[in-house]
């Protein structure tokens, strides 16, 4: 009978041992479940925070580019100004072999002879740069207005619809609200 006993104490430990182990097993996977949730959640609060910085970012830097954009056509127009009216105006870097050569119009602005692409071609002689800001394309138009005689009115803008304008017989370059 005392070996009975003994073999029902055994199955008994057995028992319980196995039952603690499905307990920690249980206990970890729950664990390990909290712990996936609280990285998703992270997860989801830093790629928020990005993509808003991201934004940002993007805007200041088209920005950026509108005021380089303007100061280019002051520098171009002060060029055409001291060389005596050239149709197209040649800028050389400092302590560079490289020259910038940029078309401009009866006046002195920046300007381009194409007829379908012009916009585009302005900002390229311009910003020497693809129409691109970061990551976002910038989309060049040109608006038909009928009272700019010897020019043309040029947008620039980026996907959340900051722009600004170009106007190819006045120099001037405005902020689009």
């Amino acid at each position: 009978m005392g070996h009975g006993l003994g073999n029902a104490g055994l199955v008994a430990g057995i028992m319980a041992n196995t039952l603690s182990y499905v307990e920690k097993k249980q206990r970890s996977l729950a664990e390990f479940v909290v712990v996936v949730i609280i990285i998703a959640v992270m997860m989801t609060f830093l790629l928020d925070l990005f993509f808003s910085q991201q934004e940002k970012i993007t805007n200041t830097a088209f920005v950026g580019l509108a005021q380089g954009f303007t100061s280019k056509v002051n520098v171009v127009h002060g060029q055409w100004l001291m060389d005596e009216q050239p149709d197209t105006v040649i800028l050389s870097q400092v302590n560079s072999q490289e020259k910038q050569y940029i078309k401009v119009n009866s006046v002195g602005w920046v300007d381009s002879a194409h007829k379908s692409l012009a916009c585009q071609d302005i900002w390229l002689q311009t910003l020497a740069m693809p129409l691109k800001v970061v990551k976002s394309p910038v989309i060049a138009i040109e608006i038909q207005n009928k009272a700019i005689k010897n020019g043309r009115l040029c947008r620039y803008s980026i996907a959340n619809g900051q722009s600004f304008d170009y106007r190819s017989d006045t120099g001037k370059v405005k902020q689009v609200q």
